[in-house]
């Protein structure tokens, strides 16, 4: 006879030195049983409630759809606070490894600071780019969206569509844009537009987002994003007004397969000429010489490097050797004079470990042979999804122009084993 004991483990329950960040995690395989021990773990250092608490919570999708439906109303009634978060194929534990489990990180503002969550979705006007763009220029007779977005002449790419998307009242009577410092929030795919918005609507805002999982053969939804209400799509988040933060990304696992080049011609998200000759021929070339050579995975990626020595690493989502032309998973704009290196996933992917012990957020992309956070701490809040995440830099001005450059504005990645950390204290 054999006897089955069911295992327990409670991750991480911290708190910050302000009292203002709680995190707690739980890998128990009874979803119940693992909010129950987050909530505990939340509760026996909270110093005071308040109304403008929030618990940001990400569950991984080995639960049942019944429980996981349930657990917004569970921690919004047991700990008094607005929740919002998401399904997630992992979550990270405190060694920075991915286990399946619940995540949670809790806010309690002080009297001056505030949190204010929010959502956005398709009726604010939101266009789904991704569902036709990338790799894509539109035209007037392919475009789905012609009758509500206009073009300049010419083929151009989904960067430059006219927006018409709208702000939630939410954020639009927060008072003082500027008292914004963290955008927390999670997503369907379709986070451009809204992206684009929040930076120029709080430039001084870090933002950091993660792409929740498709759920469709778990409850039916393309998505799960938690909430008040519970939404297939769109993005739900809070807007921070606490201390300067700002994240840090990682492309961990990725080995050059070609020299550093500079585009000479490109149009929208495709290379169309380097130094050297057409861009599909050169990757090709690079390729033949990798022959032989163990990969774990065959999918293409490339640094793009601006002038000023910042950098960007995107998938290589299509080629075209006729034209010579190498397209790139962003819907925002290359530009000659950039540097660009092909990059294939390493056989094996070694990651130096960083510890801390201040509350941080860690948010990666999956990939076939797991995902380790590069920096842990014993406060860690996070996931990892195949959808990966965004993240953007707080600007020192009050505006900033963007161009619809690869180097303007917050950035989508959705590049396997990478990552981006944020610390809260």
């Amino acid at each position: 006879m054999f006897t089955i004991s069911r295992r327990i483990s409670v991750l991480a329950g911290h708190l910050s030195r302000r009292r203002l960040w709680i995190t707690a995690s739980s890998t128990d395989p009874s979803l119940s049983a693992a909010t129950t021990q987050c909530i505990n773990t939340i509760r026996t250092p909270l110093s005071r409630t308040s109304t403008s608490n929030t618990c940001f919570v990400l569950v991984s999708q080995t639960y049942s759809a019944a429980d996981i439906e349930n657990i917004s109303d569970t921690v919004t009634r047991q700990l008094d606070c607005r929740v919002c978060g998401t399904v997630v194929d992992h979550i990270i534990s405190s060694s920075g490894s991915n286990v399946a489990g619940v995540s949670m990180l809790f806010h309690s503002p002080e009297p001056n600071e505030s949190s204010v969550p929010f959502y956005v979705g398709d009726e604010h006007g939101r266009q789904r780019l991704r569902e036709v763009a990338v790799g894509r220029w539109h035209n007037h007779v392919t475009d789905r969206f012609k009758q509500h977005t206009q073009w300049t002449h010419g083929p151009i790419s989904a960067t430059r569509a006219s927006s018409h998307i709208q702000l939630p009242q939410e954020l639009t009577s927060i008072a003082d844009p500027s008292s914004v410092s963290l955008i927390l929030f999670a997503s369907d795919k379709e986070t451009r537009q809204v992206l684009d918005i929040l930076d120029s609507q709080f430039p001084r805002a870090a933002k950091l987002g993660i792409v929740g999982s498709q759920t469709p053969f778990l409850n039916g939804r393309d998505y799960t994003l938690l909430g008040p209400n519970i939404h297939t799509n769109g993005v739900v988040g809070v807007a921070f007004s606490t201390h300067t933060c700002v994240p840090r990304v990682a492309h961990t696992g990725l080995e050059a397969v070609s020299n550093v080049l500079r585009i000479e011609r490109c149009k929208g998200n495709v290379v169309l000429e380097l130094e050297q000759g057409d861009a599909a021929h050169l990757l090709i070339a690079a390729l033949r010489k990798q022959r032989g050579t163990e990969r774990v995975d065959s999918r293409l990626f490339a640094r793009v490097t601006s002038a000023q020595g910042e950098s960007r690493v995107f998938q290589v989502t299509g080629g075209n050797p006729a034209k010579g032309g190498i397209a790139l998973d962003t819907l925002r704009d290359l530009s000659p004079g950039q540097n660009i290196q092909f990059m294939m996933q390493s056989a094996s992917e070694h990651s130096a470990i960083t510890t801390s012990h201040n509350p941080r957020v860690c948010f990666g992309v999956s990939s076939d042979h797991g995902f380790t956070c590069p920096e842990v701490t014993t406060q860690m809040f996070g996931g990892a999804t195949e959808g990966g995440f965004s993240y953007g830099m707080p600007q020192p001005h009050e505006t900033q122009t963007d161009c619809g450059s690869v180097f303007t504005g917050s950035t989508e990645c959705a590049v396997p084993g990478s990552s981006v950390t944020l610390d809260l204290d």
